[in-house]
This record gives C-alpha cells, sequence and structure tokens, in this order.
C-alpha cells in the first residue's frame, strides 16, 4: 500500500510538514485561550514562504458559522491556487465515533496529495492544560487543485 508521501517530492513533502506543523502549532494556541477557533487558512506560496490566508468575512453576518467561514476558507485558497504550492484549512470538529473533539486539519499539496489529519483533544473538567491525543489521518479530497 503506498502511502501520500509516496507521490510527492521531498520538497513537496517539506511542504506539508511544515504547514501540518503550523497549522496545528495555531490551533493549540487559540485552543489555549478558548473552547474552540474559528476555522482558518494557510498557504505556502510559491518562494516557500508560509503565510496565512486571509478571508473575507464580508456578507457571512456578525457571527458566521464556522462551516460558512470554511467555505469562504476554501474558496480563497481556490483563488490562491496558482500562486501556491500547499495549502491548510484548519477547523475545530467533533470526532463523534470518539466521543471527542480535534483539530481537524485538510492539507492538499499542488503536487497531487490531500490529506486530512486530526488531532483528538479533551479539556479537563476544572480547568488545566488540554489533553492532546495521537494524530490521525485519512486520504482527503482535494479541494483546491482539482
Amino acid at each position: 500500500m503506498h502511502s501520500w508521501r509516496d507521490v510527492l517530492s521531498v520538497s513537496a513533502r517539506t511542504d506539508v510538514d511544515r504547514m501540518l506543523s503550523a497549522a496545528l502549532s495555531m490551533a493549540k494556541q487559540q485552543l489555549s485561550g478558548s473552547s474552540e477557533f474559528d476555522p482558518f487558512a494557510l498557504v505556502t506560496d510559491i518562494d516557500g514562504r508560509l503565510l496565512a490566508a486571509d478571508v473575507d468575512l464580508t456578507g457571512l453576518g456578525r457571527h458566521p458559522e464556522s462551516d460558512k467561514i470554511a467555505d469562504a476558507a476554501t474558496a480563497r485558497l481556490r483563488m490562491l491556487a496558482p500562486t501556491a504550492r500547499a495549502s491548510a484549512l484548519t477547523v475545530n470538529t467533533r470526532l463523534s465515533e470518539r466521543r471527542t473533539d480535534a483539530v481537524e486539519v485538510r492539507l492538499e499539496h499542488r503536487e497531487g496529495a490531500a490529506l486530512m489529519v486530526f488531532l483528538p483533544y479533551k479539556r479537563p473538567r476544572f480547568g488545566g492544560a488540554i489533553d492532546f491525543g495521537e494524530l490521525m489521518q485519512s486520504p482527503g479530497a482535494r479541494e483546491i487543485w482539482t
């Protein structure tokens, strides 16, 4: 069985690894100060710089739902695709079968890889540090470079 990594060049694997690390770090930081976070997007540009992708929330209302923000972020990533090498959309999600919350990172590279990575977490009842579980991954759908 082939891994998603097998279809990528060394530089593309580096892009995906850097992007995943940055996305998880940002999500953990946001969760340390709040019970959840709004979806956010990252791109690796043609020159290899890791950048936050600004998402236009105009017209989504005062307190838009997460799925609407994720849709707007996906649209923005599609617009940036011609000048990007990789993208990540990070959302706060619920893993129903495991009865836990998780950070979900939807990664995609222009060379062809698309995957979803989940980092389950549990909050302690009475304060304290968040308990993060083991990373899980599954194949993703290509949404940016189609």
